[in-house]
């Protein structure tokens, strides 16, 4: 249980509908946590149910015990359940709210973890959901291990320890092909810097799509000692997924000495490999080495996302892209592309993203709010700080979010 909830459980109730009748009894906090160790799973269930219904953050961590439960059934309603502490509001079906996806209740773990880090809500994981998760992910039915796997990467925060870089590892030698992908998938999005010999160790792996996951995730963890093999796979390969997952995962790096393989593709027929230079060279703080194709780039590259690319790269090194990286968050398409590379771009670019925060557009105004909730620091604050009493009632609440996601980073 976690440090200090003991002086409130004593107070704290929560409210469990009776089904044989319209009232509905109280009950200590505490006793609902014991019948989580109840010998009969109807009532582990229904006090899993209770706990998940109420919501709150301290219930995490008792819960977290379920998930290595003897019964399938419960182990999936366990993580489900915990998604759903961090998961924006659960509603019938799916809509977007201020860039939010809201989810179903039964969402699964890899759909929720597909939707990305910005869908989630500012809240800490206690230590004992990501120990049962990899309790889970040991599981003999590969369904568990595949949605606690899926779930790790959600309910974990980065950067993460050598235990879970080392389940991660164990993972990627799992038999099931899904799990080796969710395992490099999660440690990428975790950046799992600790599992980076694994990772290197799963581009020799014989099924091609576990190949492509691990190829992008070590450039997620950007694991310097890859780059030489990086290179050789995208030399060999030259063209197709695998050689385009290799360059993806250079370009994720963005380390100096692969400027001239960057430059060589910034002007590519091909879209994607253009795209990828121009964020290479963007990381690498070299983009200053290719002003004149940069800026051709952004004046005449028909690809919007390509587009957003080469500004991201010419922000990186002073020449001031921001009014169309703050554009590209009016795009569906684009919304998240621009987002991660306003969050990259990180401080320097947050007190003038606030002055977006008056955008005639609702909408626009909760893009904004997250972003510069994920950017954090003191001008982030400050501009939402000023911003939170929003006319709009869904802006509020992305404004409130991303204020307290500023707080805690």
């Amino acid at each position: 249980m976690t440090q200090g909830w003991g002086r409130r459980a004593a107070t704290l109730t929560v409210m469990i509908a009776v089904m044989a009748s319209p009232a509905a009894a109280q009950r200590p906090y505490d006793e609902v946590v014991r019948d989580l160790k109840s010998t009969d799973p109807d009532t582990r269930v229904a006090a899993l149910r209770v706990l998940g219904a109420a919501s709150y953050p301290e219930s995490m961590a008792p819960i977290a015990s379920l998930l290595t439960d003897p019964l399938d059934a419960i182990q999936f309603e366990t993580i489900n359940t915990l998604l759903g502490f961090v998961l924006v509001d659960k509603v019938a079906t799916k809509k977007r709210v201020a860039l939010v996806v809201e989810v179903r209740d039964k969402t699964s773990a890899q759909a929720a973890f597909d939707m990305g880090p910005f869908v989630l809500l500012p809240r800490p994981v206690v230590p004992e959901v990501v120990h049962g998760l990899q309790g889970a992910m040991r599981d003999d039915n590969p369904r568990v291990r595949l949605e606690a796997t899926y779930a790790l990467g959600v309910l974990a925060r980065p950067p993460v320890d050598a235990a879970v870089a080392d389940i991660l590892g164990a993972a990627l030698r799992d038999p099931e092909v899904k799990i080796r992908i969710a395992a490099a998938r999660v440690a990428g999005g975790l950046r799992a810097i600790a599992a980076g010999e694994a990772l290197i160790e799963a581009v020799n792996d014989k099924n091609p799509e576990v190949k492509v996951a691990a190829l992008r995730a070590i450039g997620d963890v950007k694991d310097l000692r890859a780059l030489q093999a990086l290179r050789e796979q995208y030399e060999f390969y030259q063209k197709g997924p695998i050689a385009e997952a290799a360059f993806d995962a250079l370009a994720r790096i963005g380390h100096e000495s692969s400027v001239p393989v960057f430059q060589a593709q910034l002007t590519s027929k091909h879209t994607l490999m253009r795209r990828w230079a121009a964020e290479g060279l963007g990381r690498s703080g070299s983009a200053a080495l290719s002003l004149p194709t940069l800026d051709d780039g952004v004046a005449k590259e028909k690809d919007q996302a390509t587009r957003l690319a080469f500004a991201f790269a010419l922000q990186s090194v002073g020449r001031p892209q921001l009014p169309l990286l703050v554009e590209g968050l009016r795009n569906e398409q684009t919304e998240a592309q621009a987002m991660a590379y306003l969050v990259e771009l990180g401080q320097p670019v947050a007190r003038p993203l606030g002055a977006s925060l008056a955008d005639p557009d609702a909408k626009q105004r909760a893009r904004v709010a997250m972003t510069l909730g994920l950017i954090g620091g003191q001008d982030a604050i400050a501009a939402l700080d000023r911003a939170k009493q929003d006319a709009d009632t869904d802006t509020a609440r992305a404004i409130e979010r991303a204020l307290a996601r500023a707080r805690m980073r």
